[in-house]
């Protein structure tokens, strides 16, 4: 599989700094639709696209309505995304979008009944889970290399505030540790700090329970200190931390694992994009991570609300 004319919706800080540093430097890529909600977003993607034949949008829909195009990347706020999503899921095209599928449940699980039903593609942006340290990882627990997998912890810090919510991250950071090891949690309960500065989930846990061993995702969105992603893999025979920024396992003398130097400190992006516009794509797969990630987020919401455990049916 290949898509060579790419159409984006979106040109907010996520495309400009993720996804058209490493788009741009693919020969065989052309960006050949964009779409801008404002003026000052159009003029600078002008600026930006060295393609005199790429057209440029004001309205989404005539990046929906281009039959010339292979692929269509969607990037746009939460609150918006289910619906342009759901136009995309009429067209026949292949979609790059990002989790949540809504900032709504009942619309998100209506949209993945409409994607379950379509010979499309859609393939969810969780770049991290593409990193080769990831791999590495799951090779270590599937064989039990260190004995049984006790506990595990990842740890966000960053400064991100505003516009965080438990429901919106959680799939970015989640999916890591289900690729890692290859299941899915059983249930899931979150833990929102009540003394945050910010009036939502600006620090808080949530607490998977994989069956035969729990794992902790922590977070917090008011951090100084700059972005970090640390996993802590506690098995029988040892301790495994790892820093998935820069894919060096701080337990072995800072062992890196080769990977390709992310654009602006994404670390596994440009893994995601060129699997995803080189590599053929398994439809059942996409499937069913997006089923379960949405899942676990609104079980993660639920759970706040509820101060219990959520099951992830």
């Amino acid at each position: 599989m290949s898509y060579k004319k790419i159409g984006i919706i979106g040109f907010g800080s996520w495309v400009k700094n993720a996804y058209l540093p490493i788009l741009s430097n693919i020969k065989e890529v052309t960006i050949s639709h964009i779409s801008a909600k404002t003026k000052e977003s159009l003029d600078l993607a002008k600026n930006k696209i060295n393609n005199d034949s790429c057209k440029f949008s004001s309205d989404y829909l005539e990046v929906i309505n281009n039959k010339d195009l292979d692929l269509i990347i969607l990037s746009v706020p939460d609150n918006i995304h289910g619906k342009i999503l759901d136009q995309i899921i009429s067209k026949d095209i292949d979609c790059i979008f990002e989790m949540p599928i809504s900032d709504n449940n009942k619309e998100a699980e209506a949209i993945i009944n409409k994607i379950s039903s379509k010979n499309n593609i859609y393939i969810p942006n969780l770049e991290m889970s593409y990193l080769p340290v990831v791999d590495y990882l799951r090779d270590i627990f599937s064989n039990k290399e260190f004995g049984d997998l006790l506990t595990a912890k990842l740890k966000l810090s960053a400064s991100w505030w505003p516009g965080f919510s438990i429901y919106s991250a959680s799939s970015w950071y989640i999916d890591v540790l289900n690729n890692i090891f290859n299941l899915f949690p059983k249930k899931v309960i979150s833990n929102i700090e009540s003394n945050s500065n910010f009036p939502t989930e600006s620090k808080g846990s949530a607490i998977l329970d994989y069956g035969d061993f729990l794992a902790e995702w922590e977070f917090d969105m008011e951090s100084n200190e700059t972005l970090s992603v640390i996993l802590d893999l506690y098995f029988e025979k040892k301790l495994i931390k790892v820093d998935l920024l820069t894919s060096e396992i701080k337990s072995e003398n800072n062992k890196k694992i080769s990977f390709s130097e992310p654009y602006q400190g994404w670390a596994g992006m440009k893994e995601f994009i060129i699997n995803s516009v080189f590599e053929k794509q398994d439809k059942d797969i996409h499937m069913t991570n997006i089923e379960v990630l949405q899942k676990i987020s609104n079980g993660l919401d639920l759970s706040m609300k509820t101060k219990d455990w959520s099951e992830i049916k």
